[in-house]
């Protein structure tokens, strides 16, 4: 049957499913990953920039610190009472304090695995190698410092070599060095900025070829096969509904889908003033084909009746198995006067030809039109009246309703 051939053709088979199935599991896991990529470069950017801004303002902050602790090793050479000096070496202190510590901060930042200026060989050559040795020049001038503060109670002299190697190294050696130190760093990273972001690029790359491949590898093939089943279920959706309204033995419409069709074409005549008529009719003396040639014969002389029947009439008629060897014909636009030339027509084509297992027949005819506020069942009693006195004058013949 038509149906199954449809429904079975409409079910996606094994092997699209697994093939389909495994397409999307690859592709998820793909853009995942390069989603998780992207993210990774992402975070590792915004970890560069923070710890490149971040050691730029400590290098930048030794800088401060020291031009702090030059001014104030002056103040102290100038402060005249014992509780300004005080004060002073107080200031002065903390002051080299925290430019150790910062120190020191940023030599562990050259040793640690972690951060991206880690053994950079640009700034271990600042720090440990000539012309620059700033470890070794940090640490005399903290070490210098202290001597100078630390000297005596009273109030240092400008003219002591402490306070001259101090003066030397802080304005000359350790400002350049330092400089030097915040454009290292500033150029490793650019440098690893520039890195990271081509593979971001290259990621992103990735991921709209893989988006564009899942598009064509995984989502065409899908909406296609959905369209092409879509088409089948409604194909076999069609079928079922054509099977419901016909009948298996003749192909002409049963009663469900005359009942749909009466009620419309007589609203439909009502309402815009167009006639309509029906022509009821049978074979003669069925019974007795069927007591004589057997059940087979007769199903054999109903598909013919209907094929003759149906080939006679215009496309916009409708033909129905009313029940048994009974027929009804739906003429829209047809007055009575026409219908009954179309019955005559039908009952000279029955009877010109034998049927199946040379089996001569005829068939009677009753013809009727509908009036104003007509249902299907007065519209029917009305024909089924004419086929009656076709039968009951003789068979073989086309009778008319009373208008």
């Amino acid at each position: 049957m038509p149906f199954s051939r449809h429904a079975v053709d409409a079910l996606p088979t094994d092997h699209f499913r697994r093939t389909i199935t495994v397409r999307y599991v690859v592709a998820l896991s793909l853009v995942a990953g390069l989603a998780m990529l992207s993210y990774v470069m992402f975070r590792h950017v915004m970890d560069t920039i923070d710890h490149s801004a971040e050691m730029t303002a400590v290098t930048g902050s030794q800088r401060l610190l020291i031009q702090r602790v030059l001014a104030q090793c002056l103040l102290l050479a100038a402060a005249d009472d014992e509780e300004a000096r005080r004060d002073i070496r107080a200031h002065l202190a903390r002051s080299v304090d925290l430019l150790e510590k910062n120190h020191q901060r940023l030599l562990a930042d050259l040793n640690d695995p972690n951060s991206f200026a880690a053994h950079a060989p640009e700034l271990m050559s600042i720090y440990f190698k000539q012309p620059f040795e700033l470890d070794k020049r940090m640490r005399f001038f903290i070490a210098s410092t202290r001597t100078f503060y630390h000297a005596d109670a009273g109030r240092p002299a400008l003219s002591d070599p402490k306070f001259q190697n101090v003066l030397a190294f802080g304005e000359n050696e350790l400002l350049r060095d330092l400089t030097a130190v915040v454009q290292a760093y500033q150029r490793r990273a650019v440098s690893r900025l520039t890195i990271l972001r081509r593979v971001e690029a290259w990621a992103t790359s990735g991921m709209l070829l893989l988006l564009a491949g899942v598009g064509i590898c995984i989502l065409r093939p899908m909406v296609r096969r959905i369209c092409a089943d879509r088409e089948r279920l409604q194909g076999a959706n069609e079928a079922l509904t054509e099977l419901a309204v016909t009948d298996q033995l003749t192909g002409a419409y049963n009663r469900l889908k005359f009942n749909q069709v009466m009620d419309h074409e007589l609203k439909r005549s009502d309402r815009y003033g167009q006639p309509f008529s029906v022509i009821m009719f049978d074979i003669d003396h069925f019974k007795i084909v069927n007591d004589t040639h057997g059940h087979a014969a007769g199903d054999a002389m109903l598909r013919e009746l209907a094929r003759r029947v149906a080939g006679a009439v215009r496309g916009v008629d409708w033909l129905f198995r009313y029940g048994g060897e009974e027929f009804v014909v739906a003429a829209p636009q047809t007055d009575l006067e026409h219908a009954r030339v179309l019955a005559e027509k039908l009952r000279n084509l029955v009877a010109a030809t034998p049927f199946p297992h040379d089996i001569s027949g005829t068939i009677s005819l009753g013809v009727a039109q509908a009036h104003s506020g007509d249902t299907p069942e007065s519209l029917m009693q009305r024909v089924d009246a004419a086929l009656y006195e076709a039968k009951n004058t003789g068979r073989n013949r086309v009778a008319v309703a009373r208008q």
